[in-house]
C-alpha cells in the first residue's frame, strides 16, 4: 500500500533550508479537489497567526524544507 502522505503527519517540524528561525508545523494533510497533489498546511512556531500551504511535493523537497528532530 502506497504511502499518500509520504511519511508527512501533523505535528512534524519543518524549517525553512537556510534558515534556523522560520521553524513549521504540519497543521494537516489536506486535499483539494481541484488540485491533483495533495498539499500541507503548515503553522509558524512561535507565531499561530503564520499560516501557509504548500503542495506535499514542495515539503518533502529539501531544497525548500528541511525537517527538524
Amino acid at each position: 500500500m502506497k504511502d499518500e502522505n509520504q511519511g508527512v503527519a501533523p505535528g512534524q517540524r519543518y524549517r525553512v533550508a537556510g534558515s534556523s528561525f522560520s521553524i513549521w508545523e504540519v497543521e494537516a494533510v489536506a486535499r483539494y479537489p481541484s488540485e491533483p497533489l495533495p498539499h500541507v498546511r503548515l503553522v509558524r512556531v512561535g507565531a499561530p497567526r503564520d499560516r501557509k500551504t504548500v503542495a506535499l511535493k514542495i515539503l518533502r523537497d529539501k531544497r525548500y524544507y528541511q525537517p527538524v528532530r
